[in-house]
Formats: C-alpha cells, structure tokens, sequence
C-alpha cells in the first residue's frame, strides 16, 4: 500500500472509531472531550489509545505523533468551549459526524453526490470516499447530512459519477458478469432484513460464523437482538414525540417496558446496552422484541424489495419513501439529538445501536490489509446467517436493483453453487428469470452455477480434501469429486427435463480458494455438463447455445509462474472454448520483474514447483517461447530433483511430463476408475506416465513428500521467462477470444493490488499505452461480491474513470477507454441471445 492511499485508510479508520469500534461500545460515549490541562478525559484517552493500537500494524513506519495529529485533526476540528478561560472543550458525537457528513456530501434532487471542496478534485473526493465507505456505511453519513441541512435523506447510497458520468452511464449498456448471488445485497437492505426478522427467525449463536470483535457468537446475537428491541424503542419514542405524546426517552421507556413482562428485564437490557456490558440473553431479549413487536405481517405480495421494507417494524410508522426507514429512522434520530442534546438517555441509546449496526458491517466488510482468498473466504461465511429467511427472488431483486442505479443495465450474471437436486436448480432458475424489475427496459438474466474451491469438504478437523487416505476412495479429492459429480447429475437432469431453461441457466464457474483444489480435478465434471447443455442447445434448431464456462485464475498465487499455469491450464486441458472468459487472472498483468524483486525468495510445495518446471518444459517442447539463455539445465536438474524427491527415486522427466498431463485426460481418469480406485493395473496401458499418475492419485507418501514445502529462490532468468510465458499467454487468449473479468475493488482488498496498478490498465491499454508484440485482452468489469467489497458494478467504473483522471488522463479519452470495456462486457455475457456468436459446443 503507497503512502499516500495508506493515509487515506488511516484517516478512514480515525474517523469511524469513535462509532464503529468495540472500545467506543464498552465505552458508550457520547462525546470526545479534552481537559483543561490539554490531555484527553480519561475515557477519550483509553479510545485515543486503543486507537493508536488498531493503526499502529496499518500505519506500517507512521509515527505515533502522525497518528496523534491526524486523531486531533479529525476529532478536534470543530470543538465546544467549556469557558471563554478555559482550554477544556468538547464535541458531541453527532455533530462530529454531521460535520463530517457535511465535508463529503452533498445532495441533489433524488440524489446523494460527493462534495467537491476548494483544494479537493471530484476525482480526489472520489478516492477519500473508497476508504471511507469500507470503514463506515454510507447511509449513516447521508442520514448525518440530511439532519445538518434539514432535509430528507434522498437516497440510502452515494451516486459517485455524478454528475460527471451522468452522460456515459445513460448512454452505455452495462453488462454484470461477475455477481455472486450469496452477496448481492447492499449493507442497509441486509439490515433492514435481519432486524425485521431476528424476532421470528431462529438464528442460534451457533449459526453465526464469526464475533464482530465481541467475546463469542453468543454475546454477538445477544447484542445483535438488543439492537433490534433498542431500534424499536428509539422508533417509538420519535414517533410519540411527532405526535406530542413523548417528551424525552428517560420518562417514555417505563411506559414502554410495561407492555412487557416482567418490566424490569426490558429496562435492564436497555440500561446494558448502554453500559455495552453484561447483555440480558438472546432469548429474553426475543422474547422480549417478540411482545412489542407483535405478530408478524400475513405473507405480503409484490416487489420483493417493497415486500422487504413493510416487513419492517419502522414501516407502519415511516412507510414507503425514496429511502429505506432505516435511513430515515437515523437521520430523524441526528435531528432530534441535535435540537434536544441533553436527552442523554437517547443519545447513550442510540449511539450503542449504531455502534452494533457499524460493527455488524465491519464483520461482513473486508478490511483492507488482509488480503488472500482465505481471508476474504471468513468474510464471505460472515453473510449467509445474517441474511437467513430471505429468498433467492429478492436477492435477484436487490442485484438488479444495485446495478442500475443511475445507469443503463442491460445484463445480469448472477453466480451460486448449484444444489444436487435437480428440482432446487429449477426452481432457483425460474426465480432469477421471473425476478420483478422496477424500471421499464428490460433486463437479460442468466445464472451461473460454480463449483467451489474448499480445503475441507466437511468439518476442519477431518481429513482435507487432497489427502488421499480417504476410507470410501482412496485418492485425492475423491470425496471432494463424488460431491460435485452429484451436482453435474443434478444439472443434467434439470436440462433434460427442462431444456428451456438454458435460455437462463447459462454458464459454469469454478472459484473459491484457487488454490485448494487443481484444475484437473474439473475437467471431467464441466466436460460432462458443457456436453450435456451442447445436445439441448442442438436439439433446440439453433435457438440456444450450450453453456459458457468461466475460471477463477491467477488471482492467487505463491510464485508467479504458478498462478501463469493456472492460467493457461484451462486451455491445455481443452476446457476453454471461443468467447468463454477467465476470473481475474491477475497473473497476466503482474510485472514480472517487480515481481522478482519483491519476491526473492518464496515458500511453496514441492509437487507445485515440480508441476511449474513441467509445464514449462511442455511449453518451450511446443515452442510457445524461447527459454533464456542458461535456464534450460536449471529446469531440467531442478525438475529431475523434485521429481526424485517426491517419488522416492529416479524418474524420468519425459514421463513426469506425460504424467501431469494424464491428470487432466478425463479419459485416463475414467479408465482408472476415478474417483474410486481400487486397482492400479488399469493405469499400466499407460506405461510409466501412467503408474506414476496413479502414485500422485492414491499414494500418500507421494502426497506427504509432495506437499512438504520447499524455499524457491529467484533465478537470474526467472523474470525474462515470465515475461516470455505473459506474451504467450496474451496471444493464445486473444486468439480464442477470451475476455478476462476484472474486479478491481476485490483485487484491490484480496489481492493487495492497488487500483492505479491494476492489471487492467495492461490488459486493455488507453490510447498510445499498448506495448509492442503485446496482445491486449478484452475485459468485462464486475463487482464481485457487493457486500463484503462495499461496492456496486456503477461504483467499479466510477472508480476506475476518476483512477484514471487521477493518473492525468484526460476526460474524453478516460470515457473513451470506459466504453471499450463495457462493450467488451455486453460481447462477453453469457446472457440468452437468440442470434450472435456464443460458446461453442464441443
């Protein structure tokens, strides 16, 4: 991370935690204050200190005294007085945030847009807002500034490209290919969710997959609970006031606390929120939200989306409106502590909520600095609890409705694991194509179903899914395979009994942790259903196509050469066809040499390594590249090394070739009657190749050996190679026509790449950028995973134009290069389109 983006993240950091940290919540302060001796008051000095301690790993050689000037810049900036002799001074917590609301926002009609201020470009206020919004939700700070300007809040989310890209947005089609459908749902939708349901739901700690920083799961839902009553008690008190029947919340909660029994648990879960200790249990707080609630509304119909706000408590109060009611709940919350400060017991109420809100989208958000799938995997696990109840229509409802805010979208990808029923995949088909949409043009849908990555298929504890000692198979990812083989059945079944659905149903991924799993492990599995969707299509008389196939690739990588192998596996393997596409492949745009130099010396295992040096001898065997000057006896004397060390003797490195190869051959794997082997006299057909493939299969000391990790130190030709292997890449994948899809905010957090390096500025060059002999790549733009990455597919272009406007590039030719890439998009998608090319059919 550069300087000056890692300023920007320590800012973001500073300003959320007074809100959105664990020690404001133990803490429950209301405002930040300095003693007369210029010291802070104890409980802001044990803040500032868990502060410094929080950014001290971020800050990476900053100084305390930076830390502290930043701290007392953003905290102090406007202060409250104690005496005109005095240095005592103090800042109430809403109008820290309302002033900091009102130095980023603006509004604008409908819409919520950033605030360009004397010094501070849109595109600068454009990358403030990036790490801004991955420490704070955004509609805290819109429901901040609709208070401060006595307004209603427009919108529940920031329209970064306005009004920039107002013209490029209404003028361009946009094409989601990249969506999982798991995460496509924005924060305050999903709260919205999970506090109109926690009442009803049966959400046990153990379901939760992590603790937002709290001790355990159980104090998380405990807490979590407390919020959702709390909510209820704010909502109600603000509306008794509206109506003249409230004075201040100290005299309205024991009348509140009577429609309860016994009243006295109600008023203590209150006053332990407040305090941020000792929270009554999860169930009597239930039990408790389950009284003032009510009965729940009668199954509603409609827009999902609308479905989902009057399933809301704070609907029959704030009813339909351009935003959610939580929003509005917020923003009338800011108003009225703004004109009614002393009411204490509000403002240690409402704070604490909005700090277990903050912090609940802290656990779903991925940090940055954390980067590795299996960090961004936690994250991931962090949804699916929260957002129990709610059904794949609205999910389809929420991404559509995300996409197209003030933009044109034309085409919707949306990605899950498929089940191995065959009538759920059905049935989840038909939702996505029968998802209401609010806006006239229409919108093509598919569904993409990926197969996932795992280390372990069951619990952590057993045996991971490699190990070959698996009592039912007797090889690696036998268990692992039979699962999925159970999914590919069930998509066979669901295309033979309902061969329209391929107009939705319309492309297979494989993602996850990359590297978990190798590619070989899926060759026979989307072989069998690319064939499967291949005969419904031709049985169709032209009407459909068979199924596209995109990979996640070279996003995650120990050594470069390896996430380049993974990279072109796909296409050695014959599993990528003409117009299929590639996940990120970051691999293809990393520069080799700077690569080197940051990586001199790498832990890896011995079989991958081995697997890396095989590969590229196949490769220069087939004159894909000249190999440096004096690598050639380094590959080999190392290739021959591993291989002897892995298989316990000397092997010959024309066999290990063919070996690996044999791997991904879904004949070979059938043959030896994979994925249950029992006999290895099948494999001797093969002759040597052939038994040394089956050791690597089923034999675990070959395993052990294998996966024992190994130091690779770089060698003087590694960096001329790699670039060589890009070339050749870039070539082959332009030739075949396939487009990479780039996630730039995910790569930002998961792959530590920052945005003005991102791979696809290389991919696909601005005018006068292109390198000479270097293919350029089409590129389709996605956004991944919208909760955990706090983005949206509108906000991934808005980034990339303003990264662009940053780096000197001019408007014209930035707009210009935007168009490029999502028409490269709209060519990609794997949406139904009865004429045009699409995937071949093997």
């Amino acid at each position: 991370m550069n300087p000056g983006v890692r300023s920007k993240h320590l800012a973001a950091e500073t300003l959320a935690w007074p809100i959105a940290s664990l020690s404001s919540f133990r803490l429950g302060l209301l405002q930040l204050e300095r003693m007369d001796s210029g010291t802070l008051h104890p409980a802001s000095s044990k803040l500032a200190d868990d502060l410094s301690h929080h950014l001290k790993p971020l800050a990476r050689g900053g100084s305390l005294e930076v830390l502290t000037q930043l701290r007392e810049a953003l905290w102090f900036e406007e202060v409250e007085w104690v005496s005109p002799r005095s240095s005592q001074c103090r800042v109430s917590l809403h109008s820290f945030l309302m002033r900091q609301a009102q130095a980023r926002l603006e509004f604008s009609g409908p819409r919520v847009c950033l605030r360009i201020s004397p010094g501070l470009s849109l595109a600068e206020a454009v990358h403030h807002w990036r790490w801004t919004s991955l420490s704070l939700p955004g509609d805290v700070l819109i429901a901040a500034h609709a208070a401060a300007t006595g307004q209603e809040p427009p919108a529940d989310s920031v329209s970064l490209g306005a009004p920039e890209l107002d013209g490029f947005f209404s003028e361009t089609e946009l094409a989601q290919t990249h969506l999982h459908l798991g995460a496509a749902i924005p924060f305050e939708r999903l709260w919205t969710h999970l506090m109109a349901g926690i009442a009803s739901q049966d959400l046990l700690p153990g379901d939760l997959k992590g603790t937002a920083g709290f001790v355990d799961t159980r104090e998380f839902l405990c807490w979590l609970v407390t919020a959702a009553l709390a909510r209820l008690s704010l909502g109600s008190f603000l509306f008794h006031l509206e109506q003249g029947q409230a004075q201040d919340l100290g005299s309205f909660l024991p009348g509140l606390a009577k429609r309860t029994r016994p009243p006295q648990v109600f008023l203590g879960a209150m006053s332990a929120l407040s305090q941020g200790k000792d929270p009554v249990s999860f169930a009597e707080a239930r039990r408790l939200l389950r009284t003032l609630q009510g009965q729940p509304p009668e199954r509603l119909q409609g827009d999902p989306l609308e479905v989902l706000e009057q399933r809301d408590p704070l609907f029959e109060w704030l009813g339909l409106a351009p935003t959610l009611p939580e929003t509005r709940l917020i923003a009338r919350s800011f108003r009225y502590l703004r004109t009614s400060p002393a009411d204490k017991g509000f403002a240690s109420l409402f704070w604490q909520y909005l700090r277990i809100r903050n912090l609940t989208y802290r656990h779903l958000v991925l940090a940055p600095g954390t980067g590795g799938l299996d960090w961004f995997s936690t994250h991931f696990r962090n949804i699916s609890p929260l957002r129990k109840g709610m059904d794949e229509r609205t999910r389809v409802c929420s991404a559509l409705e995300m996409d197209s805010r003030g933009a044109r979208l034309a085409s919707l990808e949306v990605r899950t694991s498929p089940s191995a029923h065959w009538g759920d995949i059905r049935n989840l088909a038909r939702e996505v194509k029968a998802a209401p949409f609010r806006r006239e043009e229409p919108v093509a849908r598919a569904l993409v179903l990926h197969f996932i990555k795992e280390t372990h298929t069951s619990r952590p504890d057993k045996l991971p899914n490699a190990d070959p000692r698996q009592r039912a198979h007797g090889c690696r990812f036998g268990s692992y395979f039979h699962a999925r083989e159970q999914e590919v059945l069930a998509i066979e079944t669901v295309l033979r009994r309902h061969p329209r659905l391929l107009q939705v149903l319309r492309g297979m991924d494989v993602c996850h942790l990359e590297l978990a799993v190798p590619t070989w492990v899926f060759v026979p599995l989307l072989q069998r259903v690319r064939q499967a969707s291949a005969r419904v299509a031709e049985s169709s008389g032209g009407g459909l196509r068979a199924l596209g196939l995109t990979l996640h690739a070279g996003e995650e990588f120990r050594r470069l050469s390896e996430g380049l192998r993974h990279i072109h596996e796909p296409v050695e393997f014959q599993l990528l066809q003409r117009g299929d596409r590639l996940g990120h492949a970051l691999a293809l745009g990393t520069k080799p040499r700077a690569w080197c130099r940051d990586n001199a010396v790498v832990p890896q295992p011995k079989e991958e390594h081995l697997d890396d040096l095989l590969w590229e001898l196949d490769r220069v065997a087939h004159d894909d590249w000249l190999t440096p000057r004096g690598r050639a006896r380094y590959v080999k004397e190392q290739a021959t090394r591993l291989g002897a060390e892995i298989y316990g003797g000397s092997t010959a490195l024309v066999d290990l070739r063919q070996a690996r190869k044999l791997r991904g051959d879904a004949y070979f794997l059938a043959t030896v009657g994979y994925p249950f082997m029992r006999s290895h006299e099948l494999a001797k057909q093969w002759g040597p190749p052939g038994e040394l493939a089956v050791r690597y299969l089923s034999d675990f000391a070959v395993y052990t050996r294998g996966r024992q990790p190994e130091l690779v130190t770089v060698h003087p030709t590694d960096a001329a190679m790699l670039e060589r292997t890009q070339q050749f890449l870039r070539s082959t994948l332009a030739a075949l026509e396939i487009t990479i899809e780039a996630n730039p905010t995910s790569n930002m957090l998961i792959g530590e790449v920052a945005l003005e390096h991102h791979p696809i500025f290389s991919l696909q060059p601005l005018p006068g950028k292109a390198r000479k002999g270097v293919s350029s790549i089409a590129v389709a733009l996605g956004s991944d995973d919208p909760v955990t990455l706090a983005t949206s597919l509108p906000d991934e272009f808005a980034y990339l134009y303003f990264e662009l406007l940053r780096a000197g590039v001019s408007r014209q030719e930035a707009q210009s290069w935007l168009r490029r890439v999502a028409e490269g998009g709209m060519r990609a998608r794997f949406t139904h389109q009865p004429t045009g090319p699409g995937p071949r059919a093997p």
